[in-house]
């Protein structure tokens, strides 16, 4: 015969350790975001300069989608880090704050997996789907110029 508290203080046991995981994760995300931009933010203060084509903040807000001007994909942000422009650096951290909700479904989903809960599961798998799904749909209706 299972002591139904020594299976309650297991299940409790659980949800603490997948409850901390996930609150690990969250808290690092935001705090090394954060950082990013703070450092992107630091540099852009010290060196006057954004590190793309433009002569003040008030042509960023103008400039609609230029490469040349601000960068808007993940591959002109990677070159710009790797360049140390400002703007790029602060836009990776805003994507890694951006992307915490997909590796949040993510690991999810693998925590509902390790604790054998197929239905949460199932459900942790769709909404991630649902969001890679979403985020592919912006680009779509990005270049039929719809968004």
């Amino acid at each position: 015969m299972i002591d139904n508290n020594s299976k309650d203080q297991k299940l409790l046991t659980e949800e603490g350790i997948s409850s901390k995981i996930l609150t690990i994760y969250l808290i690092w995300s935001v705090i090394i975001s954060l950082g990013i931009i703070t450092f992107g933010t630091i540099l852009f203060i010290i060196t006057g300069k954004s590190g793309y084509n433009m002569g003040n903040l008030n042509s960023l807000i103008t400039a609609k989608g230029s490469l040349s001007t601000y960068p808007f994909y993940i591959q002109s942000i990677w070159s710009g880090v790797l360049t140390l422009k400002p703007f790029a650096i602060i836009q990776l951290g805003v994507l890694i704050l951006l992307l915490t909700p997909f590796g949040r479904m993510l690991l999810q989903f693998f925590i509902f997996i390790y604790e054998k809960d197929t239905i949460f599961a199932i459900i942790a798998l769709v909404v991630f789907v649902i969001l890679m799904f979403s985020l592919y749909m912006v680009n779509v209706l990005e270049m039929l110029h719809i968004a």
